[in-house]
């Protein structure tokens, strides 16, 4: 059994598709850019915000003036707007709470901008207590380089054997390879299977039931 499960957050823990989608399509409409379909965005997220707005940018994603203008302007209409639509997905308030009844910690490792991670977990899982809960920040390099994850467990005190690394795209597959931790992948968030079996996934499942069994079970997932 894992002792510490770390948790992606977008496309892992919460579904914010739409308040991403939403708060970038903002952003370009004030400067008369193309705005994109939600389904456009489960392709741009994943790697952090700049990737993010520069891939909604498209063309324009090089140009680096026109860039800090729409991002400021997403940075700041979403602050206000992180939590409009976004939900826990189903079963994961359910799945936390057996954790924590079975002697688990939690945490969670994220590429969103570090200021909004406080505040999605509180409205979506306010009974729930992780011992940390990271988004980018100065000084660790973001996924999908281990650093951040290496560094969170070595800093919640235990060793790599004892965590599991949970996530939804291919970034968090590459991440869990970089730190040397265990995975298990969801397919209720933004990839699909087959992407993450092409990057070296093979601990997959669809089911928080299944994933609370593989965590308890590690050694016979």
């Amino acid at each position: 059994m894992k002792k510490l499960v770390i948790f992606d957050l977008d496309g892992t823990l919460v579904n914010s598709i739409y308040d991403l989608g939403n708060s970038v399509n903002y952003a370009l409409k004030q400067f008369s850019l193309e705005e994109n379909t939600i389904d456009e965005y489960y392709q741009f997220v994943g790697n952090g915000m700049e990737h993010l707005v520069r891939s909604a940018m498209k063309s324009k994603g090089d140009d680096n003036e026109l860039y800090s203008k729409v991002r400021n302007v997403f940075d700041e209409y979403y602050a206000n707007h992180c939590n409009d639509l976004t939900c826990a997905y189903e079963g994961i308030s359910q799945l936390l709470a057996r954790l924590s009844e079975s002697g688990i910690e939690t945490a969670v490792l994220s590429n969103k901008a570090d200021r909004y991670i406080g505040n999605i977990l509180n409205k979506n899982f306010p009974d729930h207590k992780f011992l940390a809960a990271w988004g980018q920040r100065e000084g660790i390099k973001r996924k999908p380089s281990g650093d951040g994850l290496i560094k969170m467990i070595a800093e919640l005190g235990y060793s790599r054997s004892e965590c599991v690394y949970v996530g939804d795209s291919e970034v968090d597959v590459l991440t869990a390879q970089n730190a040397g931790v265990d995975l298990i992948c969801v397919l209720w968030g933004f990839r699909s299977e087959q992407i993450l079996k092409d990057h070296g996934a093979d601990n997959i499942t669809d089911s928080t039931d299944t994933l609370f069994d593989r965590i308890i079970n590690y050694e016979n997932a």
